[in-house]
């Protein structure tokens, strides 16, 4: 085989492993309601992993942009990128209203993380004391 033949091949089988991969990440960041890939969109933008739940209810308002999500969790969150805060005295989280006030943060201290990437905000608020998640997108 010529060394010509070689490269078109190549080129094609990469192309043909590439494509689906790409179409995946696409969906995955791409994916704003409640509907689907709900964790994993998290955190892929964040790159903060959600340990295992043991119950979720997410909200998605489309005035807003914004989606929400309520984690009661099973496992224990790597608090490394998160810091202390009172939430008396931050804006924490922008769909904090489209929760239910039972659903609502119930302590004065929480620990949040918050970043942009890709062109999304996110968000991430955690009770030690209920160990309960909140995160959000504001897309």
């Amino acid at each position: 085989m010529k060394k010509k033949e070689k490269i078109t091949i190549v080129s094609l089988s990469l192309l043909i492993v590439a494509i689906p991969i790409l179409l995946i990440y696409l969906t995955f960041a791409n994916s704003t309601d409640c509907s689907q890939l709900v964790i994993d969109t998290y955190e892929l933008h964040s790159g903060i992993n959600i340990p295992k739940v043991e119950f979720v209810n997410c909200y998605f308002d489309t005035d807003l942009n914004t989606r929400i999500s309520v984690y009661d969790l099973k496992g224990v969150v790597d608090l490394e990128n998160f810091e202390l805060v009172s939430i008396s005295n931050v804006n924490y989280l922008q769909g904090i209203n489209l929760l239910s006030p039972e659903e609502r943060p119930q302590h004065a201290e929480l620990w949040l993380a918050s970043g942009k990437r890709w062109g999304t905000q996110w968000a991430y608020a955690f009770d030690y004391k209920s160990n309960r998640l909140w995160a959000e997108l504001n897309y």
